[in-house]
C-alpha cells in the first residue's frame, strides 16, 4: 500500500502527452528482406516513470487515507472483512487539502502511533514483512499513488517518493494509472457530495432520538438532566474567572 511522507504536498503536473522514445532505424539501404523472425516493435515509454520499491515509508508516515463509498461497499460484500477494517474507520473534518475536502466530512482510515505532527502508521501495514495486509482490496486512493488527479490535471502527490524515476513505464501503463487516478477523484467526489445531505440526515435522526429519550424520562430524571446541562454551561465561565483571578494575583 502506498502513501505520503511528512513533506508538504506539491502538485507537479504530469504532461498530458508523454514523450515517446522510439529506437532509431539504422542508416543506409537495406539489402533485401531479412530472414528469420521479424524484430518486435519497441514499446513506447513515457517521461513519467514509477516503480514501487516497497520501502514502506509512505505507509508509515501519513495523516490519513480517504475512503470512498465504493471501498466501503466492496469490503461489506467481502463479508467478515469489514469487521477487520471498521474499527480503524472514522470521519474526518473539513480541511483545505483540496476542493473536495472543503465541502464535507469524509470517511478515512485512522493511523496508529500518531506523533506530534499528526503522522502515523497505517494499521494494515506489516512493518516486519513490509507488506500491506489488505493489498488485494486496498483503497483506490492507494492504488493510484503517487500519481493524482485534481479534476483538472494530473500531478505527483509526493515528489519525495523513492520509486519516482525508477523502472520503466509504457504508454499503456501510464494510461491505466491515469484512469485509476481519475476514478479515485470521481469516487471521492461522489462520496463527499453524498456526505453533505447525509450529515443533515444523521443530525436530525440523532436529535429526534435524543428528544424521544428525554420525553420518556421521569420528572425526577429530567430535573437531574437539567442540572447537568446547567452545570456544563457554567463550567467554562467559572474556569475563565479562575484564570483571571490567577493573573490578578500574579500581577
Amino acid at each position: 500500500m502506498s502513501d505520503k511522507k511528512e513533506t508538504k504536498k506539491t502538485e507537479q503536473p504530469v504532461e498530458d502527452k508523454p514523450e515517446e522514445k522510439v529506437e532509431e532505424k539504422p542508416k543506409g539501404k537495406s539489402k533485401g528482406k531479412s530472414k528469420g523472425k521479424s524484430k518486435e516493435k519497441p514499446k513506447e515509454t513515457t517521461k513519467f516513470k514509477f516503480e514501487c520499491t516497497k520501502c514502506g515509508t509512505c505507509c508509515q508516515n501519513r495523516t490519513s487515507i480517504p475512503i470512498t463509498f465504493t471501498d466501503l461497499a466492496r469490503w461489506t460484500k467481502q463479508g467478515s472483512f469489514i469487521q477487520i477494517i471498521l474499527p480503524h474507520l472514522e470521519l474526518e473534518s473539513m480541511s483545505d487539502v483540496d476542493e473536495l475536502s472543503k465541502i464535507a466530512i469524509i470517511p478515512f482510515i485512522k493511523m496508529k502511533d500518531v506523533d506530534e505532527h499528526g503522522k502515523g502508521i497505517c494499521p494494515f501495514y506489516d512493518i516486519d514483512n513490509k507488506i500491506c495486509n489488505i493489498y488485494f482490496t486496498m483503497p483506490i486512493f492507494c492504488k493510484t499513488f503517487p500519481l493524482s488527479y485534481n479534476g483538472q490535471k494530473f500531478y505527483v502527490s509526493d515528489s519525495t517518493c523513492e520509486g519516482l524515476g525508477k523502472g520503466s513505464m509504457t504508454k499503456e501503463a501510464l494510461l491505466e494509472l491515469r484512469g485509476t487516478a481519475i476514478t479515485d477523484y470521481n469516487q471521492r467526489a461522489e462520496t463527499t457530495l453524498s456526505m453533505v445531505p447525509l450529515q443533515g440526515m444523521f443530525i436530525r435522526h440523532f436529535m429526534k432520538q435524543s428528544q424521544e429519550s428525554v420525553s420518556r424520562l421521569s420528572e425526577e430524571d429530567q430535573k437531574k438532566l437539567d442540572a447537568l446541562i446547567n452545570k456544563s454551561k457554567d463550567e467554562p465561565a467559572e474556569q475563565e474567572k479562575s484564570k483571571e483571578d490567577e493573573k490578578s494575583k500574579e500581577s
